[in-house]
């Protein structure tokens, strides 16, 4: 396996759904920081859920092969597969795969999760980062199928077949190419998304240049619906809050509502404790617990004509 440091060098499975803006865990921009050093990745390795999906690995393997043998008749065998593979045209994009099933060109991938995952799993449903992955290494190995299985928390294991498909494979390296030829190699990040705010502000923690920047008329069109959007959004907060009041006054000093359709409660319960500020400054302990803190803030103003 590689280090981080080598990681920084190849485009691995873990990373194509996310090139791909098919991770919901991390986006391209994200993806494209690690890669070029513009932030670290996190350390992992000592978090423990990610220790016993390691330690848990061998176990879904060998339950593989029972499961596979109870649902099928037959006997399937995986064995460890620590080699580095290699695409044939583009040396960056490797693939490190679990296991193999020996006998055959098919490997095998072994997940843990949590029960809250169950429902990607239901029926022919497997996670589209991991199938992704899977066709990934297919690909890059030259092989043509994958097993998956996967416990789910602790409780339920389940197993599905991957076939390669060659279309989405092609579809993925070309994605991949781009990103590292024309985003990774050109140090060119890739558009933000929604997702992206925290990473933006660990990129950009300052404003360390006084000056405005000249951007392209298009960039008016963007304002504008940024605009638009936060209007629109204030709307339907104000609506939310008077539909909200309305059905407080009608509940009064009941329970709650029924309707044919709903039931709607207003009830008393204990919320989160609350700072005393004012008593703390009264106490003159409130500077001893305090930080100026220091933060970049978004505001939009429309110019008048001729000015700038």
């Amino acid at each position: 396996m590689f280090t981080n440091e080598e990681r920084k060098k190849v485009i691995g499975g873990s990373d194509i759904a996310s090139i791909m803006s098919l991770n919901p865990w991390k986006t391209p921009l994200q993806a494209w920081a690690e890669k070029t050093g513009e932030i670290v990745p996190d350390d992992i390795s000592g978090i423990e859920r990610v220790e016993l999906g390691t330690e848990l690995e061998e176990f879904v393997s060998k339950k593989f092969e029972r499961r596979y043998k109870k649902d099928t008749g037959e006997d399937i065998k995986v064995r460890r597969d620590t080699r580095t593979f290699r695409h044939s045209k583009y040396e960056y994009m490797v693939a490190h795969i679990d296991r193999r099933i020996v006998g055959s060109d098919a490997i095998f991938e072994a997940k843990t999760t949590s029960a809250f995952n169950d429902k990607s799993w239901k029926e022919e449903e497997i996670p589209t980062p991991y199938l992704l992955q899977c066709t990934w290494y297919l690909g890059i190995t030259g092989m043509h199928k994958a097993y998956i299985g996967c416990l789910i928390g602790g409780q339920k294991f389940v197993w599905k077949e991957i076939s390669f498909d060659q279309e989405l494979f092609d579809t993925m390296v070309e994605k991949a190419r781009d990103f590292w030829e024309n985003y990774v190699q050109k140090k060119v990040p890739p558009m933000a998304v929604g997702d992206d705010s925290d990473l933006l502000v660990e990129l950009f923690p300052k404003d360390s240049s006084p000056e405005f920047i000249q951007a392209h008329e298009e960039t008016n069109d963007m304002i504008s619906l940024l605009q638009e959007t936060k209007m629109h959004l204030k709307e339907m907060v104000d609506e939310k809050k008077d539909i909200e009041s309305r059905l407080k006054q009608m509940i009064g000093d009941n329970v709650g509502i029924i309707t044919s359709m709903f039931k709607v409660s207003w009830k008393s319960q204990r919320g989160a404790p609350r700072i005393l500020s004012e008593k703390m400054k009264e106490e003159n302990v409130y500077n001893k617990y305090t930080e100026e803190t220091e933060k970049r803030v978004m505001r939009v103003a429309k110019l008048k004509e001729g000015k700038k």
